[in-house]
């Protein structure tokens, strides 16, 4: 505990913390109370604005009144509703698959999904269903830049595992290459949290196909946003679900929820009930919880004004933060990264924002590389573009003031 504690000391005498505001009320709307006054939020997920939708709150209060506070256990023991099946069979008919299974947070379905995956011949042999043929050791391929949920997933799995460079098709089918023989499972991102880009997605399916991979897309961020109909990056690039491509997601960004996803064929997804341990030992999303994702999801469907709207945001923005100076990442995502390089002039910049009413956290290392220190914003259907042309002023005057822009 003493080398803990040492640690913390230089944290904090780094100013190398990273505050966490303290909110007393809805922490998704555009405006929400910290400390005492209001303040315009561009750091939610909450990207359709459906959190604290009236029809979602009253969903989330009759599931209360019927199923109370917790799932009060595993899915596989108690913690399975018809809430639940009603969510999964829901979340299915959106990513086109043939079934889909649910678990408590999208982190833990990147464990559960990745582990589970991987973890197949061992589960046989250690079941006594032996199968026709020894199959190989699986091998994860994944993108540099993927999420820490894929990161920790691929550890826990104890596979070998290979990274290839960012988006970049000519190191992945190297990887693909060296590796094989093998089970290939490649895993990316389809929208990376960070950066604001999109996954190339066909190159991804078609050199998997060529290799004889799978592929496990996280759609955590694309998923009710995406497409023509809001099906998410598969629909967006216009590929067909297939048993090869796994959807994997999560209803906490675009519906306001919680909990995670993988949407697959039934074999795959009966299979992770019984293979996945995030999803074996650990309690249920509450059904109240799911009540509420399910409503969210069946809003976003008949309502797709809300996808269009978050996207346009997106695009006045950006065009207005590039024409101030600044250098903007990613594009087509409610995700808006704005580079800053130096830590000091990050930090610095997101408290002036915040002095003046406007939350846009630092995003510092190790969340993303050294020298890489950027604001992220993220919009939602909510805001307004007043709100938007109060952040672009303050993105001006305090850029300039603090000498990132030129006078």
């Amino acid at each position: 505990m003493q080398a803990v504690s040492q640690f913390m000391g230089l944290v904090d005498e780094a100013g190398a913390m990273p505050p966490a505001p303290t909110m007393s009320s809805a922490t998704s709307d555009p405006v929400a109370l910290i400390d005492g006054r209001e303040v315009l939020v561009f750091c939610s997920s909450n990207y359709l604005g459906l959190a604290t939708h009236p029809e979602v709150k009253r969903a989330v209060k009759d599931a209360v009144d019927v199923y109370g506070l917790g799932a009060n256990g595993s899915r596989l023991i108690s913690g399975t509703t018809d809430v639940h099946v009603a969510l999964e069979e829901s979340t299915a008919r959106l990513k086109g698959s043939e079934a889909a299974i649910s678990f408590p947070t999208g982190f833990m379905a990147s464990t559960g999904a990745i582990g589970g995956l991987a973890y197949l011949p061992f589960f046989a042999r250690m079941t006594g269903f032996a199968l026709d043929e020894r199959l190989p050791e699986m091998v994860v391929v994944s993108d540099a830049l993927n999420h820490a949920s894929i990161i920790e997933g691929r550890e826990a799995a104890r596979a070998r595992h290979a990274t290839y460079a960012h988006c970049d098709m000519r190191s992945l089918e190297e990887k693909l290459a060296a590796h094989s023989g093998r089970r290939l499972l490649i895993v990316t991102d389809a929208v990376f949290s960070m950066d604001g880009d999109i996954a190339p997605v066909p190159e991804i399916v078609a050199l998997a196909r060529a290799y004889g991979a799978q592929v496990l897309l996280d759609d955590a961020h694309g998923t009710g946003v995406l497409g023509r109909s809001g099906k998410g990056t598969l629909e967006h690039f216009g590929i067909e679900p297939a048993d090869d491509i796994l959807q994997m997601g999560t209803y906490s960004k675009a519906f306001g929820a919680l909990g995670g996803f993988v949407a697959a064929d039934a074999a795959t997804t009966d299979y992770l009930r019984i293979a996945a341990r995030s999803y074996m030992f650990s309690g249920a999303v509450p059904a109240c919880v799911a009540a509420g994702a399910l409503k969210a999801m069946e809003i976003a469907e008949r309502e797709p004004q809300r996808r269009v709207r978050v996207l346009r945001h997106r695009d006045y923005l950006a065009h207005g933060l590039r024409e101030l100076g600044f250098t903007v990442i990613g594009d087509g995502t409610p995700i808006i990264p704005i580079l800053i390089g130096d830590d000091r002039a990050g930090m610095e910049l997101s408290d002036e924002l915040y002095a003046r009413g406007l939350l846009a956290p630092c995003v510092r290392w190790p969340a993303v590389g050294r020298g890489e220190t950027r604001i992220r914003l993220t919009l939602t259907a909510d805001h307004e573009r007043e709100h938007l042309d109060v952040l672009l002023d303050a993105f001006g005057t305090a850029g300039r003031r603090l000498g990132i822009l030129p006078q």
